[in-house]
């Protein structure tokens, strides 16, 4: 089974870490795809204010051997980067790993990549050739990919899933809401104490496992998704 890590490093133990020497408030994102020949993460997200002098810097950094824009928004602009033969360290490391790039975000202190790869062995090759590099790596999350099918799927248990899906059915999400937690907690056999909190931690859990990578985080060591129920909640 596949294995989904966020894992964090220091900027200045990534290639480009320069880059934020110019842009030192920017935070840049990677644009996903299936990795290629162009390497792990060849497109970039910066914002159009830095976008010449960032473009400087992946030019006139030694693993890079091409940088190009090839889209912009109103706010950011999509610079595409060919690396060459003799990039090293994480990138290098996730390739030899076969991890997929799902999603990876850089700031002023860190980048912080959500990695899938193809096994919990594969998460170990990736870590021991970090360790080659003398990389530091942090793992934030760990946790398994689920098939389609899967209770889990989206992060989310079962019962989480449940609710979530019957309060939105049932319109508690709309505006004006057409249904109440009380109505939800007679419908599941709850308390709509335990309907409030089951609510809040599934759509936290379906947030985090779909929409976000936070580059701020500060949580150490491996944590679960989706825990239902806790000493919390009834």
């Amino acid at each position: 089974m596949s294995v989904i890590a966020t894992i964090a490093v220091s900027t200045d133990e990534f290639p480009l870490g320069a880059l934020f020497d110019v842009a030192t408030d920017a935070t840049v994102t990677v644009e996903t795809t299936v990795p290629a020949r162009e390497g792990a993460v060849p497109y970039f997200w910066v914002p159009v204010g830095v976008t010449n002098s960032v473009v400087e810097v992946f030019e006139s950094d030694s693993n890079v051997a091409d940088a190009a824009l090839v889209d912009e928004t109103d706010s950011h602009v999509l610079v595409k980067v060919t690396w060459t033969d003799q990039v090293n360290g994480v990138l290098q490391s996730i390739r030899e790993s076969n991890a997929l790039v799902t999603s990876a975000v850089g700031t002023a202190d860190r980048w912080t990549f959500r990695l899938r790869f193809p096994s919990y062995e594969g998460l170990s090759a990736f870590y021991s050739r970090c360790i080659d590099w003398g990389i530091s790596i942090e793992l934030i999350q760990l946790h398994e990919a689920v098939s389609p099918n899967s209770d889990h799927r989206f992060g989310l248990t079962a019962a989480q899933r449940e609710l979530v899906v019957g309060a939105y059915e049932a319109g508690y999400f709309e505006v004006p809401r057409k249904t109440t937690l009380v109505d939800l907690a007679d419908r599941f056999g709850i308390s709509d104490s335990a309907v409030s909190q089951r609510l809040r931690r599934g759509l936290a859990a379906l947030v985090e496992s779909t929409l976000t990578v936070d580059p701020e985080s500060s949580t150490h060591g491996v944590t679960g998704i989706g825990t239902d129920p806790d000493p919390g909640e009834e």
